[in-house]
């Protein structure tokens, strides 16, 4: 069968961070509350599959139908499913609604609701359908607009939920490169209003300093305890496409999002390989004996990213903790919030700073590693 994401490299990391992310979510939480999965521009667009497995809505279908079996198989229990998918542009929207309707089955708890229309004019509905279940909100869209925060945060406002948006940087980076009074507006709904550009940070390019505003922007609109992304390179050129935007209220929902990230961008650093070396072979007729080397590099280099962060970090928890120590969980979810790590690599960092005889060996010897009861602080000098 052919790979349904050649030459869509980043659509491919885009539905393995989902499906990765919402499984783990289904696991943990279908233990203990129902669930809302919401897909705010559904599509489907550009699959190349019949049966519509390489489209957002199937993905998500699949996987929480499989947990919802499993969970039940395990604990007697059969917990309720709902699924909301939104689509304004009809012709797209028939394909979605003949695609799923053979999965909507209330009397199974597992009901499939869909939305012809502007995302934002279905916020009252989703609310109404989400109920007192735990919500996953997953937003794709095609630009920047359809999705003001100001209309939308009504849906994050309770003590459980999550959001995962792709946002769209290279479209964006240019819009906020324009003087066109119209365009310059348009960005307002996502970067907390107008005179957006006097709330850049003027340290940093400024499509990271939009990006970085974006996720602030987010933040504060959703109350959300953590808002991270993950960078997409477009396949054949080392600039960002999109970030995948994640934000939840939850410690747990932040660690889990980082291994996923790690795992996602391994591969996407493979694929992007494969990309580059297709290009090549199509410029020039022939293909590269050592390729499969190249490839096992760009792998490689997710590791000397994650080294490089680590390095940060490292600085970064020294300043902490100059004042006084520290829980290890709060080391690791201040760490995690601002550097591309897991919490594995937080550990190494306590190690390795321990060894050096900068900070104190709180957790014992041998090959233990510090844990959540632990507590980091320099060593006194």
């Amino acid at each position: 069968m052919t790979d349904p994401y050649i030459d869509r490299e980043q659509t491919k990391i885009k539905h393995f961070i989902l499906k990765n992310y919402l499984q783990a979510l289904a696991f943990k939480v279908l233990r203990h509350f129902d669930i809302t999965y919401v897909d705010g521009f559904s599509g489907p667009w550009k699959t190349e599959t019949e049966d519509f497995s390489d489209s957002s809505f199937m993905i998500s279908i699949g996987v929480l139908k499989d947990a919802q079996k499993i969970i039940q198989e395990q604990t007697g229990r059969r917990p309720k499913i709902r699924c909301f998918f939104s689509e304004n542009n009809r012709s797209a929207y028939r394909k979605l609604e003949l695609a799923i309707a053979p999965h909507n089955d209330p009397e199974r708890d597992f009901e499939v609701r869909t939305y012809c229309g502007e995302f934002e004019d279905a916020i009252s509905d989703i609310q109404n359908f989400i109920g007192t279940s735990f919500p996953l909100l997953f937003i794709d869209p095609t630009g920047w607009t359809g999705y003001s925060f100001d209309k939308i945060k009504v849906l994050f406002d309770r003590q459980k939920c999550e959001v995962l948006i792709n946002f769209m940087y290279d479209f964006v980076n240019r819009a906020a490169s324009m003087n066109d009074p119209k365009t310059v507006a348009s960005l307002n709904p996502i970067l907390g209003g107008a005179n957006w550009q006097n709330r850049l940070d003027p340290t940093i390019t400024r499509g990271r300093a939009v990006e970085k505003l974006f996720r602030e922007t987010l933040r504060e609109a959703g109350d959300f305890d953590y808002v991270v992304s993950t960078k997409i390179d477009r396949a054949t050129a080392d600039r960002p496409h999109f970030f995948i935007v994640y934000g939840t209220k939850s410690q747990n929902g932040l660690e889990t999002f980082r291994e996923i990230e790690y795992r996602a961008l391994q591969g996407h650093a493979r694929d992007r390989a494969n990309a580059k070396e297709r290009k090549r072979e199509n410029k020039i007729g022939a293909a590269d004996l050592f390729h499969g080397l190249d490839a096992d590099m760009q792998e490689m280099t997710i590791d000397d990213l994650v080294d490089e962060q680590k390095r940060f970090a490292k600085q970064q928890l020294i300043e902490m903790l100059e004042e006084f120590g520290l829980d290890f969980s709060l080391v690791t979810h201040s760490l995690l919030q601002t550097y591309i790590l897991r919490v594995t690599n937080v550990k190494d960092i306590c190690v390795e700073l321990a060894k050096a005889g900068v900070i104190e060996n709180t957790w014992g010897g041998g090959n233990r590693k510090p844990d959540r009861n632990s507590t980091i602080v320099l060593r006194k000098k």
